[in-house]
Protein backbone atom coordinates (compact mmCIF):
# COMPACT_ATOMS: atom_id res chain seq x y z
CA UNK A 1 0.00 0.00 0.00
CA UNK A 2 2.80 2.43 0.82
CA UNK A 3 4.46 1.69 -2.46
CA UNK A 4 1.26 2.45 -4.32
CA UNK A 5 0.76 5.73 -2.45
CA UNK A 6 4.29 6.96 -3.11
CA UNK A 7 4.07 6.08 -6.76
CA UNK A 8 0.79 7.97 -7.10
CA UNK A 9 2.26 11.05 -5.39
CA UNK A 10 5.27 10.97 -7.70
CA UNK A 11 3.22 10.46 -10.85
CA UNK A 12 3.79 12.97 -13.72
CA UNK A 13 0.37 14.50 -13.15
CA UNK A 14 1.04 15.32 -9.49
CA UNK A 15 4.50 16.65 -10.26
CA UNK A 16 3.03 18.91 -12.93
CA UNK A 17 0.43 20.22 -10.53
CA UNK A 18 3.07 21.02 -7.92
CA UNK A 19 5.27 22.73 -10.50
CA UNK A 20 2.33 24.79 -11.79
CA UNK A 21 1.40 25.74 -8.23
CA UNK A 22 4.99 26.91 -7.56
CA UNK A 23 5.06 29.04 -10.70
CA UNK A 24 1.69 30.49 -9.76
CA UNK A 25 2.94 31.49 -6.31
CA UNK A 26 6.05 33.11 -7.84
CA UNK A 27 3.88 35.01 -10.32
CA UNK A 28 1.63 36.33 -7.53
CA UNK A 29 4.65 37.40 -5.45
CA UNK A 30 6.14 39.23 -8.48
CA UNK A 31 2.85 41.10 -9.07
CA UNK A 32 2.76 42.15 -5.40
CA UNK A 33 6.37 43.40 -5.51
CA UNK A 34 5.78 45.41 -8.70
CA UNK A 35 2.62 46.99 -7.29
CA UNK A 36 4.39 47.82 -4.04
CA UNK A 37 7.33 49.44 -5.82
CA UNK A 38 4.98 51.48 -8.01
CA UNK A 39 3.07 52.77 -5.02
CA UNK A 40 6.32 53.61 -3.29
CA UNK A 41 7.58 55.51 -6.33
CA UNK A 42 4.43 57.56 -6.46
CA UNK A 43 4.77 58.47 -2.81
CA UNK A 44 8.45 59.49 -3.16
CA UNK A 45 7.91 61.66 -6.24
CA UNK A 46 7.31 65.14 -4.82
CA UNK A 47 8.94 67.23 -7.59
CA UNK A 48 7.30 70.51 -8.56
CA UNK A 49 7.60 71.85 -12.14
CA UNK A 50 9.49 75.15 -12.42
CA UNK A 51 8.77 78.08 -14.69
CA UNK A 52 10.60 78.13 -18.03
CA UNK A 53 12.70 81.30 -18.16
CA UNK A 54 14.16 82.84 -21.31
CA UNK A 55 17.10 85.24 -21.27
CA UNK A 56 18.13 87.55 -24.07
CA UNK A 57 20.84 89.93 -25.25
CA UNK A 58 19.44 93.28 -26.36
CA UNK A 59 21.55 95.77 -28.31
CA UNK A 60 21.62 99.26 -26.81
CA UNK A 61 21.75 102.57 -28.66
CA UNK A 62 20.98 105.00 -25.86
CA UNK A 63 22.01 104.16 -22.28
CA UNK A 64 19.44 104.79 -19.52
CA UNK A 65 19.48 108.20 -17.86
CA UNK A 66 21.17 108.26 -14.48
CA UNK A 67 23.36 105.20 -15.11
CA UNK A 68 27.10 105.57 -14.66
CA UNK A 69 28.76 105.36 -18.09
CA UNK A 70 32.04 103.47 -18.34
CA UNK A 71 34.19 103.75 -21.46
CA UNK A 72 35.87 100.43 -22.19
CA UNK A 73 38.65 99.85 -24.73
CA UNK A 74 40.59 96.81 -25.93
CA UNK A 75 43.94 96.48 -27.68
CA UNK A 76 44.70 92.95 -28.90
CA UNK A 77 48.36 91.97 -28.89
CA UNK A 78 48.20 88.32 -29.88
CA UNK A 79 45.73 85.59 -30.87
CA UNK A 80 46.90 81.98 -30.87
CA UNK A 81 45.84 78.33 -30.55
CA UNK A 82 42.50 78.71 -32.35
CA UNK A 83 40.75 75.36 -31.85
CA UNK A 84 37.76 74.78 -34.10
CA UNK A 85 37.11 71.38 -32.52
CA UNK A 86 36.73 72.79 -28.99
CA UNK A 87 35.41 76.24 -30.06
CA UNK A 88 38.08 78.10 -28.11
CA UNK A 89 41.03 80.44 -28.65
CA UNK A 90 43.67 82.27 -26.60
CA UNK A 91 44.02 86.06 -26.45
CA UNK A 92 46.57 88.45 -25.00
CA UNK A 93 45.90 92.17 -24.82
CA UNK A 94 45.21 95.30 -22.80
CA UNK A 95 41.81 96.37 -21.50
CA UNK A 96 41.14 99.81 -20.01
CA UNK A 97 38.23 101.58 -18.35
CA UNK A 98 37.43 105.25 -17.93
CA UNK A 99 34.64 106.52 -15.67
CA UNK A 100 33.54 109.49 -13.56
CA UNK A 101 31.20 108.09 -10.89
CA UNK A 102 31.79 106.56 -7.49
CA UNK A 103 31.43 102.95 -8.65
CA UNK A 104 34.74 101.25 -9.52
CA UNK A 105 33.82 99.08 -12.56
CA UNK A 106 37.09 97.13 -12.47
CA UNK A 107 36.06 95.39 -9.24
CA UNK A 108 32.95 93.66 -10.63
CA UNK A 109 34.21 93.12 -14.18
CA UNK A 110 33.43 89.65 -15.50
CA UNK A 111 34.56 87.94 -18.72
CA UNK A 112 31.41 85.98 -19.50
CA UNK A 113 32.93 83.82 -22.27
CA UNK A 114 36.17 82.97 -20.45
CA UNK A 115 36.62 79.18 -20.45
CA UNK A 116 38.86 78.74 -17.42
CA UNK A 117 38.46 81.42 -14.79
CA UNK A 118 41.42 80.01 -12.88
CA UNK A 119 43.54 80.23 -16.03
CA UNK A 120 42.54 83.81 -16.87
CA UNK A 121 45.36 86.22 -16.07
CA UNK A 122 44.21 89.74 -15.27
CA UNK A 123 46.14 92.33 -13.36
CA UNK A 124 45.93 96.10 -13.07
CA UNK A 125 48.90 97.98 -14.49
CA UNK A 126 48.42 100.73 -11.89
CA UNK A 127 47.84 100.09 -8.20
CA UNK A 128 45.16 102.78 -8.00
CA UNK A 129 43.01 104.34 -10.74
CA UNK A 130 44.62 107.44 -12.25
CA UNK A 131 42.70 110.72 -12.32
CA UNK A 132 42.87 112.24 -15.81
CA UNK A 133 42.94 116.02 -16.54
CA UNK A 134 39.21 115.99 -17.35
CA UNK A 135 38.47 114.57 -13.89
CA UNK A 136 37.63 111.03 -15.03
CA UNK A 137 39.23 107.96 -13.48
CA UNK A 138 41.33 105.58 -15.55
CA UNK A 139 42.59 102.04 -15.07
CA UNK A 140 44.29 99.69 -17.53
CA UNK A 141 44.84 95.97 -17.11
CA UNK A 142 46.64 93.25 -19.02
CA UNK A 143 44.56 90.16 -19.82
CA UNK A 144 45.53 86.74 -21.09
CA UNK A 145 43.31 83.68 -21.24
CA UNK A 146 41.25 81.15 -23.11
CA UNK A 147 37.86 82.22 -24.45
CA UNK A 148 34.87 80.34 -25.84
CA UNK A 149 33.73 81.12 -29.38
CA UNK A 150 31.24 78.96 -31.36
CA UNK A 151 32.49 78.59 -34.95
CA UNK A 152 30.13 78.50 -37.93
CA UNK A 153 31.66 76.10 -40.48
CA UNK A 154 28.92 76.10 -43.13
CA UNK A 155 31.15 77.98 -45.59
CA UNK A 156 34.37 76.08 -44.86
CA UNK A 157 37.02 76.52 -46.29
CA UNK A 158 35.95 80.07 -47.27
CA UNK A 159 34.35 80.76 -43.90
CA UNK A 160 34.50 84.01 -41.96
CA UNK A 161 34.69 83.92 -38.18
CA UNK A 162 34.76 86.38 -35.32
CA UNK A 163 36.66 86.00 -32.06
CA UNK A 164 34.83 87.80 -29.28
CA UNK A 165 35.64 88.98 -25.78
CA UNK A 166 32.42 89.44 -23.82
CA UNK A 167 32.42 91.68 -20.75
CA UNK A 168 29.67 91.94 -18.18
CA UNK A 169 29.20 93.58 -14.81
CA UNK A 170 28.45 91.02 -12.12
CA UNK A 171 26.99 93.29 -9.43
CA UNK A 172 25.53 96.60 -10.62
CA UNK A 173 22.39 96.34 -12.72
CA UNK A 174 21.83 98.03 -16.06
CA UNK A 175 20.08 101.06 -14.57
CA UNK A 176 23.15 101.81 -12.42
CA UNK A 177 26.13 101.07 -14.71
CA UNK A 178 26.52 100.86 -18.49
CA UNK A 179 29.53 99.83 -20.59
CA UNK A 180 30.25 101.92 -23.69
CA UNK A 181 33.01 101.07 -26.21
CA UNK A 182 36.03 103.32 -26.64
CA UNK A 183 36.03 102.86 -30.41
CA UNK A 184 38.56 105.61 -31.14
CA UNK A 185 41.36 103.99 -29.14
CA UNK A 186 40.54 100.27 -29.49
CA UNK A 187 42.36 98.15 -32.04
CA UNK A 188 44.88 95.38 -32.59
CA UNK A 189 48.60 95.12 -33.17
CA UNK A 190 49.35 95.70 -36.88
CA UNK A 191 52.12 93.08 -36.73
CA UNK A 192 49.85 90.42 -35.27
CA UNK A 193 49.69 87.33 -37.49
CA UNK A 194 47.23 84.46 -37.25
CA UNK A 195 48.38 81.56 -39.48
CA UNK A 196 45.70 80.65 -42.01
CA UNK A 197 43.58 83.73 -41.33
CA UNK A 198 43.28 87.33 -42.51
CA UNK A 199 42.27 90.01 -39.99
CA UNK A 200 39.71 92.48 -41.31
CA UNK A 201 38.37 94.54 -38.41
CA UNK A 202 37.72 94.91 -34.67
CA UNK A 203 34.12 95.74 -33.82
CA UNK A 204 32.32 96.49 -30.56
CA UNK A 205 28.67 96.29 -29.50
CA UNK A 206 26.89 97.34 -26.30
CA UNK A 207 24.16 95.09 -24.90
CA UNK A 208 22.22 94.54 -21.79
CA UNK A 209 21.88 90.93 -20.73
CA UNK A 210 18.36 90.18 -19.59
CA UNK A 211 18.53 86.88 -17.73
CA UNK A 212 14.76 86.64 -17.47
CA UNK A 213 14.88 86.11 -13.70
CA UNK A 214 15.28 88.36 -10.68
CA UNK A 215 17.48 85.72 -8.97
CA UNK A 216 15.07 85.81 -6.05
CA UNK A 217 15.58 89.55 -5.48
CA UNK A 218 11.88 90.40 -5.44
CA UNK A 219 10.75 94.00 -5.62
CA UNK A 220 13.70 95.11 -7.79
CA UNK A 221 12.44 95.79 -11.35
CA UNK A 222 15.87 95.73 -13.06
CA UNK A 223 17.33 92.80 -11.09
CA UNK A 224 17.57 90.64 -14.22
CA UNK A 225 19.34 93.17 -16.49
CA UNK A 226 23.11 93.72 -16.54
CA UNK A 227 25.26 95.74 -18.89
CA UNK A 228 27.39 93.79 -21.37
CA UNK A 229 29.93 94.71 -24.03
CA UNK A 230 31.40 92.58 -26.81
CA UNK A 231 34.62 93.18 -28.73
CA UNK A 232 34.76 91.08 -31.88
CA UNK A 233 37.83 90.50 -34.06
CA UNK A 234 36.66 89.72 -37.61
CA UNK A 235 38.62 86.99 -39.45
CA UNK A 236 38.45 85.42 -42.89
CA UNK A 237 40.23 82.22 -43.89
CA UNK A 238 43.09 82.51 -46.38
CA UNK A 239 41.82 81.54 -49.86
CA UNK A 240 45.06 79.73 -50.75
CA UNK A 241 43.88 76.84 -48.56
CA UNK A 242 40.81 76.42 -50.74
CA UNK A 243 42.49 76.90 -54.12
CA UNK A 244 45.77 75.03 -53.80
CA UNK A 245 45.23 72.45 -51.06
CA UNK A 246 41.59 71.44 -51.48
CA UNK A 247 40.27 72.38 -54.91
CA UNK A 248 43.37 71.65 -57.03
CA UNK A 249 43.71 67.95 -56.00
CA UNK A 250 40.03 67.43 -56.73
CA UNK A 251 40.38 69.05 -60.16
CA UNK A 252 43.27 66.72 -60.99
CA UNK A 253 41.13 63.70 -60.12
CA UNK A 254 38.25 65.04 -62.22
CA UNK A 255 40.60 65.61 -65.16
CA UNK A 256 41.60 61.96 -64.92
CA UNK A 257 37.93 61.06 -65.00
CA UNK A 258 37.21 63.31 -67.99
CA UNK A 259 40.21 62.09 -69.98
CA UNK A 260 38.53 58.70 -70.19
CA UNK A 261 36.01 60.17 -72.66
CA UNK A 262 38.82 61.41 -74.92
CA UNK A 263 40.21 57.92 -75.43
CA UNK A 264 39.14 55.62 -78.26
CA UNK A 265 35.86 53.83 -77.52
CA UNK A 266 37.57 50.52 -78.32
CA UNK A 267 39.82 50.85 -75.24
CA UNK A 268 37.11 49.42 -73.04
CA UNK A 269 39.22 48.35 -70.04
CA UNK A 270 41.12 51.63 -69.73
CA UNK A 271 38.02 53.81 -70.16
CA UNK A 272 36.18 51.82 -67.50
CA UNK A 273 39.05 51.80 -64.98
CA UNK A 274 39.70 55.55 -65.04
CA UNK A 275 36.32 56.72 -63.58
CA UNK A 276 36.36 53.88 -61.05
CA UNK A 277 39.81 54.92 -59.84
CA UNK A 278 38.73 58.57 -59.74
CA UNK A 279 35.72 57.65 -57.60
CA UNK A 280 37.82 55.86 -54.98
CA UNK A 281 40.40 58.65 -54.95
CA UNK A 282 37.68 61.26 -54.40
CA UNK A 283 36.40 59.40 -51.35
CA UNK A 284 39.84 59.51 -49.70
CA UNK A 285 40.38 63.13 -50.74
CA UNK A 286 37.14 64.19 -49.08
CA UNK A 287 38.09 62.51 -45.82
CA UNK A 288 41.51 64.18 -45.84
CA UNK A 289 40.12 67.62 -46.71
CA UNK A 290 37.71 67.62 -43.76
CA UNK A 291 40.14 66.37 -41.12
CA UNK A 292 40.85 69.97 -40.08
CA UNK A 293 37.30 70.53 -38.80
CA UNK A 294 35.05 68.52 -36.47
CA UNK A 295 32.00 66.59 -37.59
CA UNK A 296 29.03 68.89 -38.16
CA UNK A 297 25.42 67.98 -38.85
CA UNK A 298 25.04 70.23 -41.91
CA UNK A 299 26.93 70.14 -45.20
CA UNK A 300 29.84 72.56 -45.48
CA UNK A 301 30.90 74.17 -48.75
CA UNK A 302 33.54 71.51 -49.42
CA UNK A 303 30.97 68.74 -48.88
CA UNK A 304 28.75 70.30 -51.56
CA UNK A 305 31.65 70.49 -54.03
CA UNK A 306 32.56 66.85 -53.40
CA UNK A 307 28.91 65.81 -53.80
CA UNK A 308 28.96 67.51 -57.21
CA UNK A 309 32.18 65.66 -58.06
CA UNK A 310 30.57 62.33 -57.17
CA UNK A 311 27.64 63.05 -59.47
CA UNK A 312 29.99 63.94 -62.36
CA UNK A 313 32.12 60.82 -61.92
CA UNK A 314 29.05 58.58 -61.76
CA UNK A 315 27.67 60.22 -64.91
CA UNK A 316 30.97 59.58 -66.70
CA UNK A 317 31.04 55.99 -65.47
CA UNK A 318 27.45 55.39 -66.61
CA UNK A 319 28.13 56.98 -69.99
CA UNK A 320 31.17 54.78 -70.61
CA UNK A 321 29.35 51.61 -69.56
CA UNK A 322 26.55 52.49 -71.99
CA UNK A 323 29.13 52.96 -74.74
CA UNK A 324 30.77 49.62 -73.92
CA UNK A 325 27.44 47.80 -73.95
CA UNK A 326 26.42 49.11 -77.38
CA UNK A 327 29.88 49.21 -78.93
CA UNK A 328 30.26 47.84 -82.48
CA UNK A 329 33.99 47.76 -83.12
CA UNK A 330 33.68 47.02 -86.84
CA UNK A 331 31.34 49.94 -87.53
CA UNK A 332 33.36 53.19 -88.08
CA UNK A 333 30.22 55.32 -88.24
CA UNK A 334 29.02 54.01 -84.89
CA UNK A 335 32.42 54.68 -83.27
CA UNK A 336 32.34 58.21 -84.69
CA UNK A 337 28.92 58.82 -83.15
CA UNK A 338 30.21 57.57 -79.77
CA UNK A 339 33.16 59.98 -79.93
CA UNK A 340 30.81 62.86 -80.68
CA UNK A 341 28.53 61.93 -77.77
CA UNK A 342 31.59 61.69 -75.49
CA UNK A 343 32.66 65.23 -76.42
CA UNK A 344 29.17 66.60 -75.79
CA UNK A 345 29.01 64.88 -72.39
CA UNK A 346 32.47 66.16 -71.53
CA UNK A 347 31.54 69.74 -72.41
CA UNK A 348 28.30 69.58 -70.38
CA UNK A 349 30.06 68.15 -67.32
CA UNK A 350 32.94 70.66 -67.33
CA UNK A 351 30.61 73.60 -67.90
CA UNK A 352 28.19 72.43 -65.23
CA UNK A 353 30.98 71.93 -62.68
CA UNK A 354 32.41 75.41 -63.29
CA UNK A 355 29.01 77.12 -63.12
CA UNK A 356 27.82 75.33 -59.98
CA UNK A 357 31.10 75.76 -58.07
CA UNK A 358 31.22 79.39 -59.15
CA UNK A 359 27.68 79.93 -57.88
CA UNK A 360 28.46 78.28 -54.51
CA UNK A 361 31.54 80.45 -54.01
CA UNK A 362 29.78 83.60 -55.23
CA UNK A 363 26.87 83.07 -52.81
CA UNK A 364 29.31 83.27 -49.88
CA UNK A 365 30.66 86.66 -50.86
Amino acid sequence: MNTTTNSSNNSPTNRGRKLFSSFGMLFVIAIILIATSSCGAKKINTSVPTKHLEGNYVAVDNPPAGAEQVKVGLYVINIYDISVSSNTYYLTGYLWMRWTGDIDPTVDLEFSNAVDEWGLTRYNVMEEPEVLPDGSKYQIMRIQGRFFQPFDLVNYPLDKQHLSVQLETSNDTYDKLVYLPDSNSSGYDPYMLIPGWNISDLRSTTFYHDYGTDFGQTGVPEASKYSALEFSLELSRVTNLFIWKLLLPLLIVLLTNWLAMLLKPTLVEVRTAMPATALLTTVFLQQASLDAIPQVSSLVLMDKIYALAYVIIILTFSHIIWDNTHLRENDPDHISRIKKADLISLFVQVTGFILIVGFLVWSIF
